[in-house]
């Protein structure tokens, strides 16, 4: 297998990582959802509650094709018969990692944003 090669261990990491990150923004985030609305019925933290909704589509979408980019690319080792056979049990994580890599980006890229904020 070429060198985008993920061990389950990686992702687990990435997930372990991704789950500190989770905690800060929505220790940032969580307030900003229980405030009340303005006399307009409009939130004062409308534009980063629309930044958030975004995000995750974004990411969502983005991780959906970068999951399939590598499962063409394991595809095409294994017919041409580059795949490792020991590589095998891998793949899954490495799918994995490929489609959850934009949220995981996402995720720190909010957490060192918002963190800054205060």
């Amino acid at each position: 297998m070429t060198k985008h090669r993920s061990s389950a261990l990686d992702l687990t990491t990435s997930i372990a990582l991704a789950s500190m990150h989770s905690g800060i923004t929505l220790w940032h985030r969580l307030p900003m959802l229980a405030a009340p609305p303005d006399a307009g019925g409009k939130s004062r933290h409308a534009g980063e509650l629309d930044r958030m909704m975004r995000e995750k589509a974004s990411a969502a979408v983005e991780g959906a094709f970068e999951a399939q980019k590598e499962l063409f690319r394991l595809a095409g080792a294994a017919m041409t018969g580059r795949l490792d056979f020991t590589a095998m049990p891998d793949v899954l994580a490495t799918v994995a990692a490929a489609g959850l890599r934009p949220a995981f980006r996402t995720v720190e890229a909010n957490s060192r944003r918002l963190g800054r904020r205060r």
